[in-house]
């Protein structure tokens, strides 16, 4: 009786995702590797058995075990590869403790859209640079964000959509129903330049356009400490307390620090407040409301940035943070004159499903995919 052929699916699945958590093309793996492209392929669909030398390269060039490789079910695969920190992509708040039903949930999306992105042949590798180096003080985080906001070709400009903003530079911006206690994780792969941001569905576009460029400056200081081998900014537990300049940097202070400079560009605000001729003491709540969502902010943080660059007085200031807190505490922290931005969320995953489609040979691969997506209620727009 012939023996039964064991089959290979599996090895093939396992390299195919480290390729892809990658973004690497199999011609990328391949020359790595020192293995030709089309026998990499076949190995990949499970047609071809590796040779040992040829386990070996890839092993090395994907900097994992052997071992990991010949795991038969995707999760225990996944397990030896987060058990060996193996996995490329590198969690911004490492103190955090998320549940493990919220890491699962991260896995599976960064697999479901680094396997789209291959199948579409969009393997989107991060333009804006990560490694910015920067003096770790107040200036020059002022600096970074200058730096920043040139790199993504935006200069001093008021920018509507941030979402489509960073898609186009590679930088993935998922959308997930997050439970109350978190509001943002991200999470980044310096040596191939990726990133990842996921932001809560439930909250308002302000929230999530400060979180989303919170999550960009944690990456940039990490990027930094890992670059220099020095803490660029202790993290203290990410202490939540106070906003005052005085106040020691942290990690978390910081990252605010370079969310507003971002959203709020210094020359940017001065120019709008002096176009309109306001001075210090004329500032009113309906004013201040119609201004900042110019910027796409939340009132709070479009005040705070008004008492930084003085120009407003402080008895206005304060007259004007009492009215939003009052708010705040009655309204459960939805913005005052509601919002008028209107960010299109998941749109671009969405656009990558329907392409995969397209392709006859991966219909099962790209149900898979989309069963994924329904799982953690990534709603199709």
């Amino acid at each position: 009786m012939p023996e039964k052929k064991t089959s290979l699916q599996f090895l093939g699945r396992n390299i195919r995702y480290l390729r892809r958590q990658r973004g690497w093309t199999i011609a990328r793996l391949a020359n790595e590797a020192g293995i030709a492209e089309i026998p990499l392929g076949r190995i990949e669909r499970g047609e071809n058995a590796p040779s040992a030398i040829a386990l070996y390269g890839l092993s090395k060039s994907l900097n994992v075990s052997i071992d990991a490789f010949f795991a038969k079910e995707l999760k225990d695969f996944i397990s030896k590869q987060i058990a060996s920190s193996e996995e490329p992509f590198v969690q911004t708040e490492p103190f955090k403790a998320l549940s493990p039903k919220i890491m699962q949930m991260a896995r599976e999306m960064m697999d479901a859209v680094c396997s789209l992105e291959d199948i579409c042949g969009a393997q989107k590798h991060a333009s804006l640079p990560l490694n910015i180096s920067f003096d770790p003080s107040r200036e020059g985080i002022e600096n970074l964000s200058v730096m920043a906001r040139n790199y993504m070709g935006i200069g001093d400009s008021v920018v509507f959509d941030y979402i489509e903003l960073f898609e186009s530079m590679g930088l993935r911006v998922v959308f997930v129903p997050f439970p109350k206690e978190t509001e943002s994780i991200a999470f980044y792969d310096l040596k191939n330049q990726n990133a990842f941001f996921f932001l809560k569905t439930k909250m308002n576009p302000e929230r999530q356009l400060f979180q989303l460029m919170y999550q960009l400056g944690r990456i940039f200081m990490l990027c930094q400490t890992n670059r220099t081998g020095k803490n660029t900014f202790p993290d203290a537990g990410n202490d939540l307390s106070g906003e005052g300049s005085q106040k020691p940097l942290t990690m978390h202070r910081a990252a605010r620090y370079f969310a507003a400079l971002v959203l709020m560009p210094e020359r940017t605000v001065r120019v709008t407040v002096n176009q309109l001729g306001i001075v210090n003491n004329n500032w009113s709540y309906e004013l201040l409301l119609r201004i900042k969502h110019r910027f796409g902010v939340s009132a709070e943080a479009f005040l705070f940035r008004l008492k930084e660059l003085f120009l407003i007085d402080m008895s206005v200031h304060d007259r004007l943070r009492g009215k939003i807190n009052k708010y705040y505490n009655i309204n459960n922290y939805s913005e005052p004159d509601s919002t008028r931005r209107i960010l299109t969320s998941n749109g671009r995953i969405w656009d990558l499903v329907i392409t995969a489609k397209t392709y006859a040979d991966v219909e099962d691969e790209v149900r898979r995919i989309e069963n994924t997506l329904v799982k953690w209620s990534i709603k199709k727009v």
